[in-house]
């Protein structure tokens, strides 16, 4: 779905408007989570790498479900790729494993 980037809050929370339901939304990039005792650098290093990037863009969105906030959880694309992967090899936020590995969506060998 296409959508865009109206703000950055941190390397894993934005705002941003999808103009096929014309309204703005708040979304947490799935399974990313910037820890509350992140240093105030990488905060902020996080946050103007994910502005340069895409701020009032046109990004691409897929929302996978709603929190317990009421905020949506979904994925941002970008040219090359999922940005939580991007964010990842950064150092920029941290991986959140769900608190049942049942919600989980991956195949077992």
């Amino acid at each position: 779905m296409a959508a865009i980037l109206e703000h950055v809050f941190n390397a894993s929370y934005v705002t941003m408007y999808i103009s096929k339901f014309q309204t703005q939304v708040k979304l947490a990039l799935v399974h990313l989570f910037t820890p509350a005792n992140t240093d105030e650098l990488i905060m902020e290093k996080g946050k103007v790498y994910l502005e340069k990037m895409m701020l009032h863009r046109s990004i691409g969105v897929k929302l996978a479900r709603v929190d317990e906030k009421g905020n949506f959880v979904g994925r941002i694309y970008h040219p090359g790729g999922d940005i939580a992967s991007e964010i990842l090899k950064q150092g920029y936020s941290k991986l959140s494993a769900p608190k049942d590995i049942s919600q989980l969506d991956i195949e077992y060998f």
